[in-house]
């Protein structure tokens, strides 16, 4: 099969870099042809910048050098603005078997205001599937719905996605984020006693609840090695000289400079290799994060959770941070109740940490569950099934339509000054929502 991979400009790219290399490793092995081009609003392409000791490549996906947050470098672009390019990429597309549309429509950056001539492009001739990698579809792109018809599925790749694009009008499939796992993830992994300590390694943003760590490390055994990874806007409100927030104070000191007296050790923005190289010598790995609104949706974990569970590391997360998902608590991650005082949360690490029949336990669940579910080509066959599946009639019904999302998705479509209106399926399928019927 001959597939193409495609992504619109974002900010920061994150886990999708992970996803794409993985996904096309993995689709590779299983003897398939696989392409990536970017897609940029513009009517030329120019390279972008990066700094080489920032970039990375993984030989066996994409061939092309990375770096985490800007993408791709030297990456073949199509500038849509440039229609001979654009009806280039929409010929060309037919030679392909599926179009995996990574962002499956350009987000509200201020490079896309007014720019509408994305539009055609899923006119191709081929399969389109849309992959949702976010938990919030509804408010971040609804604008999706204009072009719903054109797609053949929705892949997601994790409960709150699936749950979240229960508004779009296609076949829907959960398949989790590919990930490159040995054989055998037991073979060579650190015991126990080997072990020590946990890493957190993330974004700090609001709903990451980092603080929340941060406020119990003074609770936590003081032998332990405390671990902190990553960067971000909370981090810098956190540890500012000048501009830390009320709340990450305590008795009048920034809970930061108490992690720090108490063990913490902070090693800033984490390479990923690095970050499995530090998952391989720890007990355990923390991910404080929850938030009300993606709960709503379904668990949203991050990539370095899973990452964990290969490199035999036991996950610590929060109730409503793994809400709705196939990973169960005491059997794949040691559950702390987003309501947790500090003190209550210091001590549930601290039974992680200390444990070591029930670590053992959940160790040995999650090298078994990670092999089957989260094994790159068996990730790759079940896209593979799903493009070879044929398409429903009558259409998919869209669940979650309301009047609301599609007064969202109209004014994000007035943004890009876009002359379309919604598929009339939709207008009549919230009436009815709306009638009670």
């Amino acid at each position: 099969m001959k597939i193409l991979m495609t992504l619109y400009n974002i900010q920061d790219y994150g886990g999708i870099i992970n996803h794409v290399e993985y996904l096309t490793m993995g689709l590779k092995q299983l003897g398939h042809e696989v392409d990536i081009i970017g897609l940029t609003p513009k009517q030329k392409h120019s390279f972008r910048s990066f700094k080489k000791h920032d970039l990375q490549v993984l030989p066996e996906g994409t061939g092309y050098y990375h770096n985490q947050a800007r993408g791709w470098y030297g990456m073949e672009k199509v500038p849509y603005l440039n229609a001979h390019k654009r009806n280039q990429f929409i010929e060309d597309a037919s030679n392909y078997d599926a179009i995996l549309w990574h962002i499956p429509v350009p987000t509200l950056n201020k490079e896309n205001k007014g720019v509408n001539q994305w539009l055609p492009m899923y006119d191709n001739g081929t399969k389109n599937i849309a992959i949702v990698h976010d938990g919030n579809l509804p408010s971040l792109y609804p604008h999706l719905l204009a072009v719903a018809e054109k797609f053949h599925a929705a892949i997601c790749v994790h409960p709150a996605a699936y749950h979240s694009a229960n508004v779009l009008p296609m076949r829907r499939y959960l398949i989790n984020n590919p990930f490159e796992i040995p054989e055998n993830p037991r073979e060579g992994g650190l015991s126990f006693e080997q072990r020590n300590g946990f890493l957190s390694a993330q974004i700090f943003k609001a709903w990451k609840r980092v603080d929340t760590l941060i406020k119990a490390i003074p609770h936590v055994i003081p032998e332990a090695d405390k671990l902190v990874g990553g960067a971000g806007i909370e981090y810098r409100y956190m540890t500012s000289p000048d501009k830390c927030k009320p709340k990450y104070y305590e008795n009048g000191v920034k809970i930061w400079d108490t992690a720090l007296q108490h063990g913490m050790k902070y090693l800033g923005v984490m390479p990923n290799q690095e970050v499995l190289q530090t998952l391989k010598q720890c007990r355990l790995q923390i991910d404080s994060s929850w938030s009300k609104k993606y709960a709503a949706h379904g668990a949203h974990y991050n990539r370095t959770t899973i990452e964990a569970m290969i490199n035999g590391a036991v996950p610590v997360a929060t109730d409503l941070g793994m809400i709705k998902t196939f990973l169960k608590p005491d059997v794949n991650y040691i559950e702390v109740p987003h309501t947790a005082t500090a003190k209550q949360y210091g001590e549930i690490i601290n039974q992680g940490l200390t444990d070591k029949q029930n670590w053992e336990w959940i160790q040995n669940q999650n090298y078994s569950y990670v092999l089957h579910n989260f094994e790159m080509k068996n990730v790759a066959q079940q896209y593979i099934d799903a493009i070879n599946t044929p398409a429903e009639e009558p259409p998919v019904k869209a669940y979650g339509v309301t009047s609301n999302l599609l007064q969202q998705a109209t004014n994000n479509l007035e943004f890009f000054n876009a002359p379309v209106s919604l598929p009339t399926a939709l207008t009549a399928q919230t009436q009815c929502a709306s009638a009670g019927n």
